[in-house]
Formats: C-alpha cells, structure tokens, sequence
C-alpha cells in the first residue's frame, strides 16, 4: 500500500491578467517619465549651445584685444583637437554637439560682422567692430538663441524672428 502525502500542487507562473497589470504599469510610468527625459534632453542642448556660445564672445574679445578688431577671427583652434573640424571657417558655422553629423546635430551657431550681418568676419569687405552670435536649433520645440557685442543677449522658439540684431516677439533675454 502506498501512502500518498497531503502535499497540494500550485501551478507556479503568471496569469495574463496580472501580466497585462504589469505591462500597464510600465506603459504608465513611461508615459510619465518619456516627456521628463525629453525637456531635460532639450534644455541639456540649450546649455550647450548658450555655453558655446559664451565661449566663442570670449574668443572674440581676446582676439580683437590683440588686433584692435574683430575681423579675421577663426576659432578653429578651439575644435581641432581631437582632429575632426566642426568649425566650417568657410561660413563661420559651428554645430552642435560637437562632432555631429545629420540628424544628429541640435544647433547650428554662425558668426557674422555685427554692422553688416551678410558678411562674415572673415570677409576682407567686413568692418569688424562688431560682431554677432546666432545659435539656431533644429528642435522646433527648443529655444534659438542670440548675443552680439553690444549687449543683446535673447533667445526665442520661433527661430524665423530672431536676426542677427533682435530675437523679434515673443523673445526673452538670458
């Protein structure tokens, strides 16, 4: 005669429903934390761009402190060390984050002559006495900034109203 044990069986695993609970849990607390990430992300790239931008004003400073002017100002020395170029001395163009290609690229800064914003400081024709600072963003969503040597430092999300001399309406400085 055998003897049977009074040992109860339990199925061990999940049912759908509580899987289902689960899953609904995630996709709650990705909803919530995605557009978080996002803000963050985008204002991380704004920082960078205001932070380059300050830079570049310095560099501007030194150079006219040694040659009475701003005109000729390249910066490429800044980015050449790790030997890839994001400065484009051609259109005095620097892009954001530094290194980026395509859709990679957050901003793009441009520095032109601040008296005639059609020439470069590179250009022989440019005067040289001023100078101005556009960081365009390619978000949409995000600000594009503005700084010139005179004081006007703005930005605004409406990147179509900012000039190389106003951040138009709707603008804020910083």
């Amino acid at each position: 005669m055998q003897k049977y044990s009074n040992k109860l069986f339990f199925n061990q695993g999940f049912t759908l429903i509580e899987l289902m609970l689960v899953l609904m849990v995630i996709a709650l607390l990705a909803a919530i934390a995605m557009p978080s990430y996002q803000a963050y992300a985008r204002r991380a790239n704004a920082t960078a761009a205001q932070q380059e931008m300050l830079k570049l004003a310095d560099q501007l400073e030194r150079h006219k402190s040694k040659n009475f002017s701003y005109k000729g100002f390249n910066p490429r020395y800044l980015y050449n060390a790790s030997g890839v170029v994001p400065f484009n001395t051609g259109t005095q163009t620097l892009t954001l984050p530094l290194e980026a290609t395509g859709a990679e690229i957050k901003y793009t800064l441009t520095i032109v002559d601040g008296d005639n914003s059609s020439l470069l400081l590179t250009n022989p024709a440019s005067i040289g006495q001023n100078w101005a600072i556009k960081a365009v963003s390619s978000d949409a969503r995000n600000f594009s900034f503005l700084i010139t040597n005179v004081g006007i430092r703005c930005k605004n999300t409406t990147s179509a109203n900012i000039t190389y001399s106003t951040c138009g309406g709707g603008a804020e400085n910083w």
